[in-house]
């Protein structure tokens, strides 16, 4: 008897610490409309989730002990998003066209430094309007809110969610982006048919000079021309470029990318490291950081605001590691592929450019 009342009693125990270690939920609620919209040529949206997990919008952290709540739409995402669209429409005055949503991500997390609590939301998607097969671009949407507070969880909800409200009702107005014409297969091959378009990923051989930004870049249209250069082991150790006036600067501070005999140079931290092209994309490896949550770090400087891109650094430091990177042609940052360990780093350093 004592022995099966000793095992009740860890059995209780153990399901107790169990269950206070699953996630709790987070319901999410679309905000309607503050206004109705007159006249629109999209009388209903579409989505269309292409995330890899669409039950996944990460998390949020509840109450004094931090306890980690999974975000969850309830109804569903796309129940809400129709359902708000249809409360800001005025259905006297309204055409026959919809706008269809491509959510590419949506995302909530936060995370604790310091008794400081930061919040993390992004949002990527592409918006398309029209009717019968034939679609526009309206928006192209890349965004990274993050605030940081002592209890940041109710103000981030209620900003992403308003931004989300605002972002759908704005593009009810916007024009086309770029005059082209898409069928819903285009729109199912978008990123393919996009890089098609870039001389980034067109050109047999890229353009030698030094790029001040992605757009260059990408347009492969240097800034300026190289003046001075040297390369060692396989790396810039060296790069000058005369600005406006006439003045010597060092690229390896003032440069997004450097292209010497057509080999390309992408800028990180101070450092340019070497990108191997495939097919399809551009990589790199490079040495990041991990913050002291875990996290990693792609780009420098501190942020608080709404931003286009990946999140700026909170906390400076951490071990480095070295991890192999794509070119992101969405906006022009980086993604991290996978950690290297040293001994791959030879293999992939010598893997073939096709």
């Amino acid at each position: 008897m004592r022995n099966t009342l000793t095992l009740l009693l860890l059995l209780t125990i153990t399901g107790i610490f169990a269950q206070s270690k699953k996630f709790i939920i987070e319901e999410l609620n679309l905000p309607d409309p503050v206004q109705t919209i007159s006249n629109s040529n999209y009388n209903r949206i579409k989505l269309q989730d292409i995330r890899i997990d669409p039950a996944d919008y990460g998390g949020v952290m509840k109450g004094v002990s931090d306890r980690k709540a999974k975000v969850k739409f309830s109804p569903s995402f796309e129940d809400q998003l129709s359902s708000m669209f249809d409360k800001g429409i005025e259905k006297s005055s309204v055409g026959d066209q919809e706008l269809l949503v491509q959510l590419r991500t949506l995302n909530y997390k936060e995370v604790t430094i310091d008794m400081v609590q930061y919040g993390y939301f992004n949002f990527r998607a592409l918006i398309f309007g029209g009717k019968e097969n034939q679609y526009q671009l309206l928006k192209k949407i890349d965004t990274t809110m993050v605030l940081f507070k002592m209890d940041v969880t109710k103000k981030l909800e209620e900003q992403s969610l308003d931004y989300l409200n605002k972002t759908i009702f704005e593009t009810v107005s916007a024009t086309s982006i770029d005059n082209k014409i898409y069928t819903q297969e285009d729109i199912n091959n978008y990123d393919k048919i996009a890089k098609s378009q870039l001389p980034l990923y067109t050109q047999p051989k890229l353009k030698d000079g030094v790029y001040m930004n992605y757009k260059s870049f990408s347009a492969q249209v240097p800034d300026k021309p190289i003046d001075e250069i040297q390369v060692n082991l396989g790396m810039i150790t060296k790069v000058v470029y005369v600005d406006d006036k006439g003045k010597k600067k060092n690229a390896k501070t003032e440069s997004y990318a450097v292209v010497t005999q057509g080999k390309a140079y992408i800028m990180y931290e101070g450092e340019l490291y070497p990108m191997r092209k495939t097919s399809e994309d551009f990589y790199f490896i490079s040495k990041i950081y991990d913050r002291p949550t875990g996290e990693r770090q792609l780009i420098s400087g501190t942020t608080g605001a709404m931003i286009g891109g990946v999140i700026g650094v909170l906390i400076a430091g951490g071990k480095p590691k070295t991890y192999e990177c794509q070119l992101d042609y969405f906006n022009g940052k980086y993604e991290i592929v996978r950690e290297i360990k040293p001994q791959k780093l030879k293999e992939v350093y010598h893997l073939n450019e096709e």
